[in-house]
Order: structure tokens, then sequence, then C-alpha cells
């Protein structure tokens, strides 16, 4: 009895163990997009009373889809403004930003390029 009290509390234990690691991926997905220089500068100079800088989580990884989908922008008491739409691989933590307008996907230095192109 006693062997089946200790194997039923692993068991029980196992679930907890895995929230606890995608829990753990999830904010490394969210310290990695903290670390683009573009994000950081945000953070740095969010002094914004009413818009705050924010970021939340869109859609976690599944078996059709293996990223983390983070938004970050600013957010008052009401509403989202979203000003950029990251996916996070959870392997590598390779991060590639979306274009919402086209769904496509771009690495943050094409973006760069892209974007120095453009000015």
């Amino acid at each position: 009895m006693k062997n089946n009290l200790i194997i039923f509390s692993i068991l029980l234990s196992l679930p907890a163990k895995a929230q606890v690691n995608i829990a753990s991926l999830e904010d490394s997905a969210y310290a990695v997009i903290e670390k683009i220089p573009e994000i950081a500068e945000l953070i740095k100079n969010d002094t914004d009373k009413v818009w705050h800088f924010s970021m939340r989580t869109i859609k976690r990884p599944t078996s059709d889809f293996k990223y983390y989908w983070i938004q970050a922008g600013k957010v008052n008491e009401v509403r989202f403004f979203t000003q950029f739409n990251f996916y996070v691989d959870p392997k590598n933590f390779e991060v590639l930003y979306l274009d919402t307008r086209t769904n496509k996907t771009t690495t943050l230095d094409e973006l760069r390029k892209l974007e120095k192109a453009s000015h």
C-alpha cells in the first residue's frame, strides 16, 4: 500500500513539473525579446503615465505550431496596442518578426535591413 501511495504521489507531481518547464520556457522567450535592442529601448524609455510597455502571449507551441507568438506594445487600462509581433522558437530561442499584414515572418536582421533601406 505504501508503494502505491509513493507511485501515486510521483504521478501527481509530473504535470506540475511539466507546467513549471513550460512556464520557464515562456519566461525565457520573453527575456529574449526584452534583449532585442529596439525593445530594450522601448522598455528603458517607458515613462508614459497612461500607455505602458507590455507584452502578451497570443499562442503557445502545440503539435501544429512550434513557436511562442508574443506581441509587444503599449497598454492602458482598457486596450492593448500591438506594435510588434514575434515568433520565438523554444528550441533555440530564435526570434522572428511576424508581419501580420502579409502573414510572413522575417529574421530581425532582415527586418532591420528593410527598415534601413526604406528610410
